[in-house]
Parts: C-alpha cells; structure tokens; sequence
C-alpha cells in the first residue's frame, strides 16, 4: 500500500485484529425533552490532517478514536479543491457550493489600503448551520472559519474571533484593542464564554508536544506551538458547554491545530538529508520533531473522541480535513505548506444509523458535505449546490428545492471585535500573506 492510500473500514478491522477488540465505543447521549427519537449530526474538522499520517498513525493504533468511527462506519479520501486555501474550501464544505458562489475565496480583502480578515458578511449565500436553523433545528457552531460576526441562529453561534485574549508570551509585539462587536450568539452567553476560555482544566488529559523538555529546530517557536495547543483545548471545552447546555440536533466544531502544526514541523516527517546543510537539524531535533507531529495527531484524536462521546451510535458524526500536506522548499527551511495537488487529498470519517460502506471508485468532494448532512435530517437539497448526498447514508434520493439563496441572514453588530491584528499576524506568520 502507498503512503498517501487509504484502507477501506474493513482493512482496519483485518489488519489491526486484537487492537480494534479494546476499542470501546463511548456513547452518551444528552437528555431529550421526550421520547421522540431525533436524529443528531456532529461535523468535527481537523485543518489540514493529511492522509499519510492519519493511515500510519491508525495501523500503529495511535488514534484509536479515529479506527473506532471507521470501524462503526467509513473511513475515505476527500477531494479538495486547488488552490488550497482553507477560508475557501471551509466555506465550500458548510455551504455546498464552490467559492465563486459562496463569496469567500482567500483570507483577507483591502479597506482603506489595509487588509482586513474577511467577515461572515462576505459570504453570500446561506450556510448549513442557518437551512438546518430555519428548518427548526438546534444548531451550535464553535469558531468555524468567517463567523464573525456571529449571526443569529437557533442555537449557538461562538465565532472564530472569539479566541483566549491575547498573551503577551505569544505575541509580545500586539497592543490589545478594544472591541465593541458581539463574539458570540446569544450575547447572553458571552460571560460564560470568558469563563471558559479562561479556564485551564483539561478536557483531556494529555502532555503538550511542545513542553519545555522538547529539543527542536531552533527556527520553531516553541510559544506559539504551546498556544495552538491551549487554544484547541479551549475550543472544545467551548463545545463541550455549548453541547451540554444547548444540546443541538447539528454541531459544528472547527479545530486548526494541525495545519498551524504542520506549518511548523512537517519537515520532520521528510528524511533528513532534504534539508539544506544551513538549516539540517541535528538527529536528535529531527526525530523530536516527528515525533511532537505525531503526538499532536494523537491529542487531536483524543479532543474528537470527548466531543464524540456526547452522541449515540446512531447519530450522525462527520470528522474530516479541507486539505492534506506537502513539504515546501529548502527556502522555506522545508517546512509544510499545501499548494501543489499533492496536498489535494483530504480525509473523511463517517459513522451513523445505516451507513454503508463507499465503493471503491466513489469519490467524495468536499461540496458533498453540506447535502449529505440535509439528507440526514430529512431537508431538501438545492440544485443549485455544486455537490450531492454522499451514497454511504444508504437513503433514497433528497427531495430538492431550486435554491437557498435569499434567506434572510442576521447577525449582531460588526464593530471591531480586537482579534483583528492577532488575525492577521497569525496569517503573516504562515506565510499567507504579508
């Protein structure tokens, strides 16, 4: 098998053997206000998780939570699409359409000479968090890409500005601005919110990758990696509240760590002797590296597994990337980066009531998302959407409506929200712009 295919769910249960036996599937639904059946849907994505490293670190029984969603279900390859830009492709996944349509098609626009990071304003069409909210359905959303500002929906809506206020250690160059725009729908939840962010317990228990004790290249900010670390801990922390306290019939939750990793380390993975003798790492930092690179796809695993122990078995969960990984040129100090089709290839996971294996020459774009989640529910799908209901649900064709478009969409006040700059240096720092 090449690195960059995947085993179907069947090759894991082959292969892996005794180890799938100990995996337990954690269920735990929350409580409904009757005895009606519902039906729920969770979609977890995990920036950038590159299919190599997912299939390797699977058949080392690494990501146990990720073999035991392909064993109830389906593991497949997800087709992106160029350029690799993660805005884009995550607004092409919640809405179903391509980004000429949906409106957002990089990071940044230019207001007065200065780039500023794009807002859910600029996305023209509705998303699946607002079909699925007009149709009367709970809905939480925690810091998918472009929700600020936050609109209003039934449910909860934290915005992807709504992130750990800023620490001098990470950032020691960015003065703290003052904001006057909402962060999160309803606006009555914002104290809980701080709180949240605000607390250290862990959600899971886990050592950071980027501990003091760790020995890598001397170009790899090890503060920010600590960050990117703390700041997905929160995130479903964030998530795990929202589900406990809203309990939605859609959940939505948006984790970057690993692309802000990759960035950073995906040089480890390549052998060592790609690197340019001015920037080689010493053995030691090389195979500290892969190994940090590694232990952040296992902690990923982990954080799925918590939100994932709040459904059943019959509800739908969706976990899936917008990209894989590549590495870039020695100029770069062969770090990761995702422009060439050598990062096209995403990963999916699937399980739920009913699903069904893919054939093998069943490809699955990322503009297939937004439709196979309206079939679960039971919702038309627009034939205006550039995708269609993955066949894995086993259901007979989605009623269809002409379009969404034009649903009215409301969202609190767009004042400043202070994170603007902490944005837009991250992005600098990335190499996305300058």
């Amino acid at each position: 098998m090449k690195a960059t295919e995947m085993l179907p769910a069947r090759s894991y249960r082959r292969r892996l053997g005794p180890l799938l036996a100990c995996v337990a599937l954690a269920a735990c639904t929350g409580e409904l206000a009757d005895d009606t059946p519902r039906r729920r849907a969770l979609i977890i994505g995990i920036d950038g998780a590159a299919p190599s490293v997912v299939n390797r670190l699977m058949l080392e029984g690494r990501l146990p939570n990720l073999v035991d969603l392909s064993i109830g279900g389906l593991f497949a390859p997800l087709q992106s699409q160029p350029p690799y830009i993660s805005p884009r492709l995550w607004n092409s996944i919640a809405t179903g359409k391509i980004p000429k349509k949906h409106g957002i098609d990089g990071f940044t626009r230019k207001v007065g000479g200065r780039q500023v990071p794009l807002l859910s304003s600029d996305r023209k069409v509705p998303a699946l968090w607002n079909i699925v909210s007009d149709a009367g359905y709970r809905v939480a959303v925690i810091n998918w890409w472009n929700t600020y500002p936050p609109e209003r929906i039934n449910g909860i809506m934290v915005s992807d500005h709504a992130r750990r206020p800023t620490d001098t250690r990470f950032a020691p160059h960015i003065v703290a601005a003052k904001g006057s725009g909402a962060l999160v729908h309803p606006e009555e939840w914002s104290e809980r919110l701080r709180g949240l962010l605000a607390d250290d317990t862990p959600v899971v228990e886990f050592d950071n990758p980027f501990g003091d004790a760790v020995d890598l290249q001397p170009y790899v900010n090890m503060t920010v990696l600590s960050q990117v670390f703390l700041s997905d801990m929160a995130t479903t922390r964030v998530a795990l509240a929202a589900e406990r306290e809203f309990q939605p019939d859609l959940m939505l939750v948006f984790l970057p760590g690993i692309d802000r990793v990759s960035h950073r380390l995906w040089g480890s993975l390549e052998p060592i002797e790609l690197y340019d003798e001015t920037i080689r790492p010493t053995p030691a930092q090389h195979a500290a590296g892969a190994r940090a690179m590694d232990a952040y796809y296992a902690y990923t695993d982990a954080l799925i597994g918590a939100l994932v122990s709040r459904l059943g078995p019959d509800d739908l969960v969706l976990v899936l990337s917008d990209h894989g990984f590549e590495r870039g040129s020695a100029e770069e100090e062969l770090t990761g980066t995702h422009w060439s089709a050598k990062a096209r290839q995403a990963v999916l996971f699937a399980r739920g009531r009913d699903i069904e294996d893919l054939q093998p020459r069943t490809r699955l774009t990322l503009n297939d998302i937004t439709p196979t989640v309206l079939a679960w529910f039971g919702l038309p799908v627009a034939r205006d959407m550039d995708g269609s209901p993955a066949p894995f649900l086993g259901l007979p064709p989605a009623a269809t409506v002409a379009t969404y478009d034009g649903a009215s969409i409301e969202r609190l006040g767009a004042g400043p929200s202070s994170k603007e700059e902490e944005i837009l240096d991250e992005l600098r720092a990335l190499g996305y712009i300058e």
